[in-house]
């Protein structure tokens, strides 16, 4: 796998903070149930790649289980777009400014700050996958992103929406970008990628042991 142009990159990552403070702007006033919230559900999931993925043998656990939604891992007051203080669009990649500000959009990705009230929230949420450790074909790790293609055809996401992702039961077919929903507890996590996505996704944000891992459904 390989990262896009830093001209291409840089832009898109700029369009990402934009989003990412649409999110902050339309989230609910607290209180407001899951229900309420805007969708943030994967768009590019087809039914082929979807049906791929298989229920964990789900193992007992405690607290209800919510529905959460990706603006859910943002801090409140976290403001990404200050990061581009550079006209990125104008930019060519052999540009030193380009070069400079990709590595000041790397540490501000990689130092991305987790909410810490999601530290043992019990939830599912949509995504898609980036299959990691497996064991004979079976997968035992996946990192989950918020959208499709992160960084093989679009920008990596900051660290604060990545789930590092571990499986009780391993899974086979599951493939690249599958759409799925994953159920388990959240846990606060500032871990390095696994060396097989280094330099792709340099830093994850949140982990889970899954309950389960199902295709992913909009209903």
């Amino acid at each position: 796998m390989r990262c896009l142009p830093r001209s291409h990159l840089l832009l898109g990552c700029a369009l990402v903070a934009a989003a990412v403070a649409g999110c902050q702007r339309d989230r609910p006033a607290p209180g407001a149930a899951a229900g309420d919230a805007p969708q943030a559900a994967p768009r590019h999931a087809t039914a082929s790649s979807a049906a791929t993925a298989t229920a964990v043998a789900t193992p007992p656990a405690t607290g209800p289980l919510h529905e959460a939604e990706w603006f859910a891992l943002l801090p409140k007051d976290w403001e990404p777009a200050h990061t581009f203080n550079e006209d990125v669009e104008s930019l060519s990649d052999n540009d030193p400014r380009a070069m400079a500000a990709l590595e000041k959009l790397r540490a501000a990705w990689a130092d991305a700050p987790v909410e810490p009230s999601m530290d043992g929230a019990r939830i599912r949420i949509g995504g898609f996958i980036i299959p990691l450790d497996s064991d004979y074909g079976a997968v035992t790790e996946l990192l989950l992103v918020p959208y499709f293609g992160a960084c093989i055809h679009a920008p990596p996401p900051p660290a604060n929406q990545v789930i590092h992702v571990f499986l009780r039961t391993p899974l086979r077919d599951l493939k690249m970008m599958d759409a799925v929903h994953v159920s388990g507890t959240l846990r606060l996590a500032r871990n390095r990628s696994p060396d097989n996505v280094a330099g792709l996704i340099e830093t994850v944000g949140y982990e889970m042991t899954a309950e389960a891992v199902v295709p992913y459904s909009p209903d």
